[in-house]
């Protein structure tokens, strides 16, 4: 049924450039490649309880060239194949506490205590119950999870889980009843847990999910619960992180390399931007460091989301194309016109973006793009 709403998702696996470029994802989803986090939790690494973070991120960043290796060799290996290798070296009780995704978990854990998974810093207490600079405590809460037809046409159908709290302040926000102005108290302690997620997992894969697709607000804050999850999952899916890669290095050191597939927005070309109209200070500095990071620590497939604002073709749009092209190796970049005035702006604030993009704005993007060589086609 989805394939006569959405044909493009179809057709567009006929493009040889899109096929070279996701190649990973979609043998993920054909079931010819296990999707990272099983791989993650079969990986052995020794874990002992008593160490400190600083220690716990020395022995992750020694494992985390051996797991690439170890990925690259054994991907394509069934579960059953990898099991009775691995089972063969260390029992299965062995692995099950000694894993690479347990060790990630461990340090999530620890990290939510003084929350820096994004670059707010807030240092929040969020594992007791305070709230971060994200908008919630230490609990997942989730606004909705469904196939989602509306995504880029390589992901499509997505089972897509919306969470509550964004790590941005979008003043032009389309979800900003889910990112910012909702009644927190009204759910406050009935989050979702991740046994829970790891259903949601199922029952989306039930309905003909091509991923699953962790999106908000923003996933970020949920970063522990999402990890977590892993090591309780049983879906055959790439893992997609949709974001506003607003993400520390720390966090995209324990995370990049168990996302198969990533849908990033790059907003602004530069910080002053970013301040005013989302209040993300230092945004444009840690957009290049978590863009190349994906590539470098990460899968390397992804599809860039730049949302084109009006009256910023110049400082943003532009630049943006600009440093993709001579800075990332195999983008796809969705130019999206979908940028209309809501929230803040919608009330009368910023009135200098408070206006649709214009036609000619959108055509000197796009040109622009065309004149770089980029891929953007069939993904916008």
């Amino acid at each position: 049924m989805w394939s006569l709403l959405r044909r493009d998702a179809m057709t567009v696996w006929q493009q040889v450039e899109l096929q070279n470029r996701l190649v990973y994802y979609r043998e993920i989803f054909q079931k010819k490649r296990l999707p990272r986090y099983k791989l993650a939790r079969l990986f052995h690494v020794p874990i002992k309880e008593n160490k400190d973070r600083e220690e716990l991120m020395e022995i992750h960043e020694h494992y985390h060239e051996k797991f690439k290796e170890w990925l690259k060799e054994k991907q394509t290996m069934s579960l059953e194949e990898l099991e009775k290798e691995v089972f063969s070296k260390h029992k299965e009780e062995e692995i099950e506490n000694n894993n690479y995704m347990k060790l990630k978990v461990m340090l999530v854990k620890d990290i939510l205590s003084a929350c820096i998974f994004c670059e707010n810093m807030c240092k929040a207490n969020r594992a007791e119950g305070k709230i971060g600079k994200c908008g919630v405590d230490g609990k997942a809460y989730v606004s909705s999870a469904f196939i989602h037809m509306g995504e880029e046409s390589p992901i499509v159908p997505s089972g897509t889980i919306f969470f509550y709290g964004c790590t941005m302040h979008c003043q032009f926000c389309q979800n900003f009843d889910i990112s910012h102005e909702f009644s927190f108290d009204r759910f406050k302690g009935r989050g979702t847990s991740a046994l829970d997620l790891a259903q949601t997992y199922y029952t989306l894969s039930k309905q003909h999910a091509r991923n699953i697709n962790f999106v908000g607000g923003d996933p970020t804050p949920n970063l522990h619960i999402i990890l977590e999850s892993f090591l309780d999952a049983q879906v055959d899916l790439p893992m997609l992180w949709n974001s506003n890669m607003y993400l520390t290095e720390t966090s995209m050191k324990i995370m990049s390399d168990v996302f198969d597939i990533w849908l990033p927005d790059m907003k602004y070309a530069n910080n002053e931007c970013a301040a005013k109209y989302s209040k993300a200070p230092k945004y444009w500095d840690a957009i290049q460091r978590n863009m190349k990071m994906i590539e470098e620590r990460g899968s390397g497939e992804y599809v860039i989301r730049h949302l084109v604002m009006p009256n910023h073709t110049q400082c943003c749009s532009i630049p943006i194309l600009d440093w993709v092209n001579e800075n990332l190796e195999t983008p796809l970049v969705n130019i999206m016109a979908q940028y209309h005035p809501d929230y803040k702006v919608l009330r009368g604030e910023f009135p200098e973006i408070n206006r649709r993009p214009k036609t000619s704005e959108m055509y000197e993007v796009r040109k622009h793009a065309d004149d770089l060589n980029l891929y953007w086609k069939s993904v916008s």
